[in-house]
């Protein structure tokens, strides 16, 4: 999850290089997020940088919260109807970006990110097709199809920090973190 603006909307001066420029007063009532799992661990990932307090300040901004997938949200930002988010996918942002949307992504302090994987079925009806399927999707082959659409991959290096929130732990406690982020978020955020 990165930031994202329409970058013939937001200055230059205005756009964010880390989380304390999300306070910047000309994204006060112009940010907006998917109201998602994605946008908790932004969350997460600022308490983890910058702490509580910083997370509170955020209030001021009037961020708005909007039930729609981060996509949608994009489509937002790129007609202008939403400014920015510190929220939106990058795989996003670089295909809205193929297709002429004045949009452009940055990566601040911390950047949360999903790992991905393959999973098979319990009893799938063609185990051994499922088995080569998931196999490709994790070898060279499947992993450079997968770059096409622009999905990244968890071992390559994009330039940025790269956080995953649910390394390590239970899933209890992720799931426990996740629900804090997003009473959080809730807090600090405009309906």
């Amino acid at each position: 999850m990165l930031f994202s603006c329409n970058k013939n909307l937001l200055s230059k001066g205005a756009v964010p290089k880390n989380f304390e420029g999300l306070l910047h007063p000309e994204l006060k009532g112009r940010m907006g997020v998917s109201l998602s799992d994605p946008i908790y661990k932004v969350i997460g990932a600022m308490l983890k940088t910058k702490g509580p307090e910083f997370v509170k300040k955020l209030k001021t901004q009037e961020i708005a919260l909007h039930t729609i997938i981060p996509p949608a949200l994009l489509d937002l930002i790129a007609s202008g109807e939403v400014l920015a988010s510190p929220g939106i996918f990058r795989n996003h942002v670089l295909v809205a970006v193929e297709k002429g949307a004045p949009v452009e992504w940055l990566p601040l302090d911390l950047v949360p990110t999903n790992v991905g994987g393959a999973a098979i079925a319990a009893q799938p009806p063609h185990p051994h097709a499922a088995l080569l399927l998931a196999d490709y999707l994790l070898g060279a082959e499947g992993q450079a199809l997968l770059a096409n659409y622009q999905y990244g991959s968890a071992t390559k290096d994009l330039g940025f920090k790269r956080w995953r929130p649910d390394h390590g732990i239970s899933t209890d406690k992720y799931e426990k973190d996740l629900e804090r982020w997003e009473k959080l978020l809730k807090e600090i955020s405009r309906r």
